[in-house]
């Protein structure tokens, strides 16, 4: 900032040293006489203050014109009516067709740390009268005015103990509900912040407007939580029960499908499929739930990105593996038709988790940053078939090689059914052996599928039997008693 000599003779500092006192002059020297204080934020950027007017402006008052229509709106404003620590913030907005007009912004009650457009809400004796809901809105007004205007007036001092008891609670969430917490901040984040605190409180600190618009910082975004949970409103059962159904609230999209459709993608995706979609739709949906903190949003991306990007990178590698076997089939001169027309179909389907696997990783590890993944889930949450019509996308490549490998062991079959069709008695003994050995590895192989299938499910077959024997025995004990002669 750069004063001419001809406008200031004398510069006064106050007691913050982001607050420069303009001297007394006029307004034609472009600065109200023994009026106005120009103050700097932190971030270098200024405004003025008036202890008489009890006026904050953002305008620059050094313009003689601006000047004059800020002082003359205040006539029409009943600063007298404001109690001691209370202040208005005005905003003068201009019109091509008009002059200039200065209108009330804002009421500020710095006593009790609250804010408001209406002068009656933040006076002494009417504050104790608001709803924690509504005081905790005009206190997030508050030290959003604070954030932007800390130069001119000392840190509240209900500052750091309102901030210190919000961060202990954040991190008692944090301990208690661990990945399940909402609270704005992490259980490190909180440390960081605590120690920060401490800092604060030492009195080299006492003066410093750094240590304001942290607190103000820090305060607002607690307050913005807060009501953004609903703050003071509901009972403790009630207010569960909004987060459950704000937690569990389906993504709607612009166009949704009639009532029977979904019951037919359930059958398409049990039975050409192989339920292998209902798994990327829990993966997609736990990694689109957002649990108040955006670190968390972004981890849960990556873990997502990565995750696909490495299942993918296996199926890829059987795919390629698998194309080449059946490449190789296809060579043989003498394979008859069915065995062809199987492989060739395998072939396919090999190509086509190959292109679509591809794809996918090249897209998903090109969108990694935080906006990325809202706009993802945003477009995978409004499709016309919801999570579902998404995680069928996403199955695509598993699907198509599963598909490939049973149209290869169809192939190969085929191939070895061609003995039984030749002169040579021992092409036949051959097939025999062959068909053999495949029901028995078929055998293996559905008894494993159904093994880890079922592995981590409770066995609830066991469990009735046992109530069944229970119930069985008590009936028989209570039998035995009515028998029995009483003494």
């Amino acid at each position: 900032m750069t004063l001419l000599k001809s406008e200031i003779k004398v510069l006064n500092f106050s007691s913050r040293s982001s607050t420069l006192v303009l001297p007394e002059a006029s307004c034609e020297e472009k600065y109200s006489p023994d009026m106005w204080t120009l103050c700097v934020h932190p971030q270098g950027w200024i405004y003025f203050h008036s202890c008489a007017l009890k006026v904050v402006t953002n305008q620059d008052v050094r313009d003689p014109g601006i000047c004059e229509l800020v002082t003359r709106s205040t006539a029409n404003y009943p600063l007298p009516d404001l109690d001691d620590q209370m202040e208005v913030q005005l905003l003068v907005s201009t019109d091509a067709g008009q002059q200039g007009m200065a209108s009330l912004f804002l009421v500020i009650n710095h006593k009790h740390c609250v804010a408001s457009y209406d002068l009656r809400e933040v006076k002494d004796e009417n504050v104790h009268l608001l709803d924690p809901n509504t005081l905790n809105r005009r206190r997030r007004l508050y030290w959003n005015y604070l954030w932007n205007h800390p130069s001119h007036v000392p840190t509240p001092t209900r500052a750091i103990p309102d901030a210190s008891d919000a961060l202990t609670w954040y991190f008692t969430d944090n301990l208690i509900s661990g990945s399940r917490s909402l609270a704005p901040f992490s259980k490190t984040e909180c440390e960081d912040l605590s120690k920060v605190l401490r800092q604060m409180s030492e009195s080299c600190n006492d003066s410093s407007v750094a240590k304001t618009v942290f607190l103000a910082w820090l305060l607002r975004e607690v307050c913005s939580f807060r009501d953004s949970e609903h703050y003071g409103q509901y009972t403790q059962k009630a207010s569960q029960a909004l987060r459950e159904a704000r937690k569990h609230a389906p993504g709607h999209s612009k166009r949704r499908p009639p009532p029977w459709v979904m019951p037919i993608v359930h059958l398409v995706i049990n039975l050409f499929f192989f339920g292998i979609p209902s798994t990327y739709y829990a993966h997609v949906k736990s990694s689109s739930e957002y649990r108040g903190r955006l670190a968390n949003v972004q981890q849960n991306w990556e873990k997502y990105i990565e995750r696909l990007v490495r299942e993918y990178s296996h199926f890829l590698l059987v795919s390629t593996v698998l194309l080449s076997a059946t490449v190789g089939l296809l060579a043989i001169p003498e394979i008859h038709e069915p065995a062809r027309v199987s492989a060739t179909i395998s072939s396919l389907a090999s190509l086509g988790s190959i292109i679509v696997g591809v794809f996918s990783i090249w897209r998903h590890q090109t969108n990694t940053r935080t906006a990325d993944s809202f706009t993802y889930m945003h477009n995978a949450q409004r499709n016309y078939l919801g999570l579902y019509g998404h995680a069928m996308l996403l199955s695509l490549p598993p699907v198509l090689l599963v598909w490939a490998i049973i149209t290869f062991t169809v192939s190969i079959v085929a191939y070895a059914v061609q003995g039984f069709s030749g002169v040579d008695p021992t092409h036949s003994s051959s097939a025999w052996v062959v068909i053999g050995i495949f029901v028995v590895l078929l055998a293996a192989v559905f008894a494993a599928l159904y093994t880890f299938s079922i592995i981590w499910k409770f066995k609830h077959k066991a469990w009735r039997i046992q109530h069944w024997k229970a119930l069985w025995n008590r009936r028989r004990t209570h039998s035995t008693n009515a028998i029995l002669p009483k003494p």
